[in-house]
């Protein structure tokens, strides 16, 4: 029985290895890079786990982001290291004795209402086809990202940040500042080291069509009278009723 409990024990120790805390939200590591707003599969197991990206969605406005920057731990130092170590795109140092740490930024969605609205989109038609016979797939809601010291402090200074996309679906940072001035930051200059996932909510609106929702992440709920899978969205005709 000991042993038993032991080995649960350092399952469990494993795999928190493989997740950190931001804010008091786990996020899980990542050494390939991960794009905020993509759609893909999630595997996990007590071992290990890893995403895989399937496709990105089409979004004609911007996406209003949530941008912390937040100092580096040890910890979380050595995943930024561990996922810069191919492409050493991002140059930081970390010093424990130095007071003054580096910072790299948690990028978030904050508006489900515009997500979803894409989502629902005429352009997005053959995603949502597709999601609705992958119930597993996951989209990418929140990712920590490494800049370089220079982008971090645009990043600081601007009093929004947008998710924008290119015509070949290349995503980037829109700054707008104080001032109305606006700066594209480019995502291919920065280390993705972990990210979270948010599952969809479906429902079948009054033309009997399977729509999108809201997407919420793994420890939420669906709002009510929608599901998690779209199977179960399908409303069946009731013949006895005239």
């Amino acid at each position: 029985m000991r042993r038993v409990i032991t080995l649960i024990f350092l399952s469990f120790l494993v795999f928190g290895c493989k997740t950190i805390s931001v804010h008091q939200k786990a996020q899980k590591l990542t050494e390939i890079n991960v794009e905020l707003g993509s759609i893909g599969l999630s595997n996990g197991t007590v071992i290990s786990h890893s995403y895989q990206s399937i496709a990105l969605p089409t979004f004609k406005k911007e996406i209003k982001l949530s941008v912390q920057p937040v100092s580096f731990s040890k910890q979380t130092f050595k995943a930024f290291a561990k996922a810069n170590e191919q492409t050493k795109k991002v140059a930081l140092t970390y010093v424990d004795s130095v007071k003054v740490k580096p910072e790299y930024a948690l990028l978030q969605f904050v508006d489900r209402v515009a997500i979803t609205s894409a989502l629902n989109n005429s352009k997005n038609t053959g995603l949502r086809s597709y999601l609705e016979n992958k119930e597993d797939a996951q989209m990418v809601t929140s990712v920590s990202v490494a800049f370089s010291a220079s982008d971090i402090s645009l990043l600081k200074k601007a009093e929004e940040v947008f998710l924008v996309q290119s015509t070949s679906k290349k995503f980037s940072l829109q700054l707008v500042f104080l001032d109305g001035k606006k700066q594209i930051l480019e995502l291919s200059n920065s280390v993705v080291f972990a990210y979270q996932t948010s599952g969809f909510c479906w429902k079948e609106n009054n033309r009997h069509k399977l729509v999108i929702t809201d997407i919420v992440s793994g420890s939420e709920g669906c709002p009510p009278n929608t599901h998690r899978k779209a199977s179960k969205a399908v409303q069946k005709d009731d013949y006895f009723k005239l």
